[in-house]
């Protein structure tokens, strides 16, 4: 689906941090969006969680570093760190290359629904919406 100028798959879920989740079994992967990688600008650094490291839904575990920019990414549920994409370490432009494919981050493994929170396309789409005419009356 696309929503404005970004592409959103409709067979992922997005949460708040301009995050996609796509969820298989227990596990989970995560990426940055089309949208969160565009307004980020091109990725320069990043760190990413070590594996095995237990997080908590919504606790920062990386970051990332841009030009003019640094945030953070964010596990969108409580689990174990599973798998990390060594390939995003060393060449962290693939996240703006191709941020549904081989730009994912990390995955978490989860017996928890804490944290749940997520959104599929429709909702995502709803809710961007709302996030862009918000961003476009501070800009007037």
């Amino acid at each position: 689906m696309k929503i404005g100028e970004w592409h959103f798959p409709e067979d992922l879920l997005y949460d708040e941090h301009h995050q996609w989740l796509k969820r298989e079994g227990k596990t989970i992967t995560i990426g940055l969006s089309d949208y969160g990688q565009y307004t980020r600008g091109d990725i320069l650094y990043l760190s990413l969680p070590e594996l095995g490291t237990q997080v908590k839904a919504r606790e920062a575990v990386g970051s990332l570093e841009t030009g003019k920019w640094v945030g953070r990414f964010y596990a969108p549920q409580t689990g174990e760190i599973c798998a990390v994409n060594a390939e995003v370490l060393k060449n962290s432009r693939l996240i703006n290359q191709d941020p549904y494919g081989h730009g994912w981050l990390f995955k978490i493994k989860t017996d928890s629904s804490e944290g749940q929170r997520h959104m599929n396309v429709e909702q995502h789409k709803v809710w961007l919406e709302l996030e862009l005419e918000r961003e476009k009356a501070c800009d007037v």
